[in-house]
């Protein structure tokens, strides 16, 4: 059976859905205690494994933040509202009021805003699914005995590891001060108003489910791209020493899931449009047919059932049946774009004359229709998406490999993406190193990822200070430092109504 069907039998399993907001006291426990998943697993270990893959399907259905908003849709909502926030995507318009006050910046000031909301109740529920999990296989401690109880202990631990890696990040302003109280800590899903731990105590967390992951996931198989496996967990482990800023750590992570040979760059034709070729096998649509994308949900109409009006593909995908068709665009930033040198592929075949990615992103179908904008289908859309990419990595890698004064790795791993950008005209790189160098790898990275919800990570690692180009349509020509409290989240006003031992933002 394909894991996508088995998703759709775990989503039953754990009824995540929701047609109205839930408050944040009742969702660790809604449909499942840890007694039951305990209990059934001594029974039937496949029990954890439903409940794992019912975790993943939180990452891209409706309503996994707890609204019926049609901006709840999972970990690509974020990816969108995080790449405005980095100052990155531009919102060139605003019909239908959608994501408005992201681009504004209103929301991030007003904890009753359902922005707010949404990440904190999706990222708490991956967390506590995956405790729930961890409890039945026996807590964190746990030894398993069989390799299907090791694999499966190993994703969910990577799983809260994750979510904590993205709370982190999303709803702490500085992520240089470590002393800082941030963020309830959840070990089991048996705890409850836990008080705030620091930030050191949420990364070592980080660190210790990742390192556990990858530990337990030494030779899992995967069935489908939606399974994080280890390359997966080293990729993300490279991103956490990133963010802490252990250079060393970062590229050795990030040069394992190089050496592991199991991924390839993504070609000039997957990553962008050229008209006058036949065949085009781009649009980031389809992860099984590429490579180059590590993990990914292959969405299909059978299994998911999703409709536009609340996918990515709907905000961001010019020619799908949804809202960036009808005038709420969104596009690249304008200093951004002018970073593109000239003869990148990417910039004369990625986007159209106002930046949107017209030629990066398109729905499955896209080709047969003409590229005509509104043509997608507007229910059980079956365009994938995609949450990792080996390019990534090699970026990162270079970045990491620069600051170590390691200048020939560096410019190895840029090669290896510019190479095909650029045609071969690389040269320029000989001429940078040290910090230059590694500038360049990130300032690499966002053109490369743009869209794919990374810059924002870039930006706090890098501990950068932003300016909005001269296409935005609130703010342009403004510069926020990456500790400005309008660039993060504020805790949900209900978590400090119903948690008594938290009582104040960050």
């Amino acid at each position: 059976m394909k894991t996508f069907k088995k998703i759709a039998l775990a989503g039953i399993l754990v009824s995540f859905m929701s047609c109205e907001k839930e408050f944040l006291e009742t969702f660790p426990t809604a449909s499942l205690s840890q007694e039951q998943v305990s209990e059934a697993a001594e029974v039937n270990p496949d029990v954890s494994k439903a409940t794992l893959l019912g975790i993943y399907e939180n990452l891209y259905r409706r309503g996994s933040g707890g609204t019926s908003s049609q901006e709840d849709f999972g970990i690509t909502t974020q990816y969108i509202q995080l790449d405005m926030l980095s100052g990155d995507m531009a919102h060139l318009g605003k019909s239908y009021n959608r994501q408005t006050a992201i681009s504004e910046l209103t929301a991030t000031q007003d904890p009753d805003n359902d922005y707010n909301y949404r990440p904190w109740r999706f990222l708490f529920r991956v967390i506590n699914l995956s405790n729930l999990v961890i409890d039945g296989l026996g807590g964190n401690d746990a030894q398993p005995e069989t390799d299907a109880q090791k694999f499966t202990l190993g994703q969910a631990k990577a799983l809260r590891g994750y979510a904590y890696f993205f709370l982190a990040h999303v709803f702490v302003n500085d992520i240089t001060d470590m002393s800082k109280q941030v963020l309830p800590i959840y070990r089991s899903a048996e705890d409850i108003d836990q008080p705030k731990s620091t930030l050191q105590e949420v990364f070592d967390l980080v660190i210790e489910d990742l390192t556990d992951a990858e530990t337990l996931l030494e030779g899992f198989v995967r069935t489908d791209k939606i399974e994080i496996n280890q390359d997966v967990v080293r990729g993300l482990l490279a991103k956490t020493y990133g963010a802490l800023n252990n250079w060393p750590k970062t590229e050795e992570y990030a040069k394992k899931v190089i050496d592991s040979g199991n991924y390839t760059i993504m070609s000039n034709d997957e990553v962008a449009l050229f008209p006058e070729e036949s065949g085009v096998v781009g649009g980031f649509n389809d992860v099984n047919s590429v490579d180059g994308i590590m993990w990914g949900i292959d969405i299909t109409p059978q299994g998911q059932g999703l409709a536009s009006l609340y996918s990515w593909w709907g905000f961001m995908d010019y020619y799908s049946y949804s809202y960036a068709a009808v005038g709420n665009r969104k596009g690249m930033d304008a200093d951004l774009y002018a970073k593109f040198r000239d003869g990148d592929i990417r910039k004369d075949n990625q986007f159209n004359s106002i930046l949107m990615p017209t030629g990066k992103f398109y729905y499955k179908g896209a080709e047969a229709n003409n590229f005509r904008p509104f043509s997608g289908p507007q229910t059980n859309i079956d365009s994938d998406s995609h949450y990792m990419r080996i390019a990534e990595l090699y970026l990162l890698h270079a970045e990491a490999a620069a600051e170590n004064g390691n200048d020939a790795a560096a410019r190895a791993s840029i090669r290896a993406v510019l190479d095909l950008r650029l045609n071969g005209a690389t040269e320029y790189l000989d001429d940078l190193s040290g910090k230059a160098l590694a500038e360049e790898a990130a300032i690499q990275a966002r053109l490369e990822l743009f869209a794919e919800g990374k810059s924002y990570f870039i930006m706090k690692r890098r501990r950068e200070t932003r300016t909005r180009g001269t296409n935005w349509l609130d703010y342009a020509g403004e510069s926020f430092q990456h500790s400005d409290e309008r660039l993060t989240y504020e805790i949900p006003q209900e978590e400090i109504l119903f948690n008594p031992n938290i009582s104040d933002q960050n």
